[in-house]
């Protein structure tokens, strides 16, 4: 009983972390209909740039998170504006953008590769020491990382609903040329929300890197899970995209814990391939 509340927590925690990766994702998909296949690496980089401001710099870990998801959204908003926007003007742009961003993703993770080496790196704990009640035992640090993805979460909620930039990110999402009747440029809320996504998914793998070790090939694992998060919670979905990764996180705590970190895979794929069989829109597709 004792392991499997402690299973329980581990995997509130890492369902957490996935649900914080999974949303850059969803955001892009959502308001510009781009799957960005190079998203786990995107993730790699804002991890990466946080890295070594902290051990190159001794920059504190909030300016350097800061300076990064400055950067990251900077990034985003270049991608979009003299790559991205161009396929979409060309015909058949759903399948040259995914491909575009699966080449990119192949060429920046050999980027950071080159710039970086092959060696594992790790971003310093947010905080020492544990909590223990009764036989549970969690660190400080998890505890932080729930507290800080349930802030992000909520923050970007109230941006999505109260801020006229968010509000009309939602309509585009809904409908293009409903939103460019009502005057919404569309260019430049794609911009934006590649930017955010950016951001979003930088601050991630900052996340990330606290609780796992950093490699530059580490991002496709991110990206095949952010994959089949989205794709079960609905694409396009938020609300989705956070009870997947809450879902699949608990799923692969169990599973490690009876049957070994083996089968989360094989495990993760059965669900997802049957949630497609049953509801091909995801389990809150169409709702959010």
């Amino acid at each position: 009983m004792e392991n499997f509340v402690n299973a329980l927590v581990s995997g509130l925690i890492s369902g957490s972390l996935y649900a914080a990766m999974a949303l850059g994702l969803t955001i892009i998909y959502g308001v510009s209909r781009v799957f960005n296949f190079g998203h786990g690496v995107i993730a790699v980089i804002g991890a990466y740039f946080t890295w070594y401001l902290l051990s190159n710099f001794g920059v504190p870990f909030l300016l350097a998170t800061l300076l990064s998801m400055a950067f990251m959204a900077l990034f985003g908003w270049l991608l979009y504006r003299f790559t991205i926007n161009p396929l979409l003007k060309k015909p058949n742009w759903e399948f040259s953008t995914v491909l575009f961003m699966l080449g990119a993703g192949i060429l920046l993770e050999n980027v950071v590769l080159q710039i970086f080496g092959p060696r594992v790196k790790s971003i310093p704990l947010l905080a020492e020491g544990a909590l223990k009640v009764a036989f549970i035992q969690i660190n400080w640090h998890e505890i932080l990382l729930i507290v800080i993805v349930l802030v992000a979460i909520l923050a970007l909620s109230l941006f999505f609903k109260y801020t006229r930039t968010g509000q009309a990110m939602r309509a585009v999402a809904q409908s293009v040329p409903g939103a460019q009747v009502v005057g919404i440029n569309i260019e430049q809320i794609f911009g934006m929300t590649f930017a955010l996504a950016f951001v979003v998914t930088g601050f991630s793998g900052i996340l990330l890197g606290t609780k796992y070790y950093l490699n530059p090939h580490i991002g496709w694992e991110w990206m095949v899970k952010g994959f089949v998060i989205v794709t079960f919670g609905g694409l396009g979905s938020t609300s989705g995209a956070v009870v997947a990764a809450l879902i699949l996180g608990l799923v692969e705590a169990v599973a490690t814990l009876y049957l070994g970190a083996i089968w989360v895979w094989p495990i993760w794929f059965v669900l997802f391939l049957i949630v497609l069989l049953l509801r091909p829109q995801g389990i809150l597709g169409g709702r959010a």
